[in-house]
């Protein structure tokens, strides 16, 4: 295996900490996290190590302030990010895939400052156009709706809400249609999974028991799969990740509700995202968004070994940094295969994405345009 090491100078937010008790990253988290990101400006420069596997390439693509969770809208060719974490109410931002530069987009209508993992509709669903972007009220208990020009409302309230430690919401979309297209919502202070249909209509719910810890569980990361002989025994289920330190994740029958396992993570707990590499296309790389870090791109991802469209990639959050890894079930085997395929120190890794690579010179071209626009009014006045 080849390792490749990046150091990127960046925005940092001090030394980690690294080798501490469970209890007290999450206590850090929840308190550093919960931290103004305003704050971010006051600290002074440090170098960030990233260390990529099998010729992944590596780089510091985009700086929002205090960039959280995210999601792509391809036709827009923009992604819609939590920015600003620290601010009540929540704040979005759009981040322009061709010029990395991202503009305030709408704050939430109400809510607290906690963490929202979001999507952008990838097509018209019911009465919502494409590039609608769904995503909890910070702090839980309602779906706001956010049309593609930053207008809000609500697609659905009196949804779990609050509850203990970190007060996390997540709406994942079915897009297989195992479960009819619908939305899935979590709220990981209470440990529920809720199911909504298009009408913002309660399916069934669900309260997740981490029974190895003898506790609520605390989802936050979420997908919906369809059939894929890649995907071996997680078909047409619905996987439930936790924000914790523990390792327990859970399969659920996205139909029903109905928990079908709970097994132990592999590659560890702290799960953070999941994502499937595109089936169609080329050239994408996977954007990750490191909180005190900025947005990295990873690039060259067609040199990890065995990756075939569909694959599923799976991102920890660690107490300083995080790690990305390619997962995908081997039936000859008869079991999943792990490949690590970047790991990253200091921040918090918070989401990712996948999402074109822009065409040389596309950048270039809308800032030409723009001179243009420029040059053609002055030759006016």
């Amino acid at each position: 295996m080849i390792q490749h090491m990046h150091l990127i100078e960046r925005s940092g937010k001090g030394r980690p900490l690294n080798g501490q008790h469970p209890a007290l990253w999450r206590r850090f988290r929840r308190n550093f996290l919960g931290l103004c990101a305003g704050c971010l400006g006051l600290l002074v420069p440090v170098w960030s190590q990233v260390n990529t596997y099998y010729g992944v390439n590596a780089s510091l693509w985009a700086q929002p302030n205090g960039n959280m969770k995210m999601d792509y809208d391809h036709v827009r060719q923009r992604f819609v990010i939590q920015y600003q974490y620290g601010s009540s109410p929540a704040r979005y931002a759009t981040l322009d895939l061709n010029t990395a530069t991202y503009t305030h987009f709408v704050t939430a209508p109400e809510g607290s400052f906690q963490e929202t993992l979001l999507t952008v509709m990838p097509t018209n669903w019911g009465s919502y156009a494409q590039g609608t972007t769904f995503v909890g009220r910070a702090s839980g208990g309602k779906i706001f709706a956010i049309d593609p020009n930053g207008t809000v409302s609500t697609f659905a309230s009196g949804l779990p809400s609050g509850g203990s430690g970190d007060l996390y919401t997540t709406v994942r979309w079915d897009a297989f249609g195992v479960a009819n297209h619908d939305l899935f919502y979590a709220n990981a202070g209470t440990g529920d999974v809720v199911r909504l249909d298009q009408n913002g209509n309660v399916v069934w719910q669900t309260t997740l028991l981490d029974t190895r810890y003898q506790r609520t569980a605390a989802p936050e990361p979420m997908i919906v799969l369809g059939s894929n002989p890649r995907w071996g025994p997680f078909q047409n289920k619905l996987l439930v990740g936790q924000n914790s330190i523990s390792d327990t994740f859970f399969v659920i029958n996205p139909a029903t509700g109905a928990v079908e396992a709970s097994p132990q993570s592999s590659i560890g707990g702290s799960l953070e995202s999941f994502r499937i590499f595109p089936f169609t296309g080329n050239n994408w790389a996977l954007y990750v968004s490191i909180y005190g870090g900025g947005v990295y791109r990873l690039t060259d991802l067609t040199n990890i070994p065995n990756l075939q469209p569909g694959d599923l990639f799976v991102a920890r959050e660690l107490v300083g940094g995080g790690e990305v890894w390619h997962v995908y079930w081997d039936s000859a085997s008869n079991s999943f295969i792990t490949q690590k395929i970047a790991d990253f120190s200091n921040g918090f890794l918070e989401d990712m994405v996948f999402a074109p690579v822009p065409e040389p010179g596309s950048a270039a071209i809308l800032l030409g345009l723009a001179g243009i626009g420029m040059w053609v009014r002055r030759r006016r006045h």
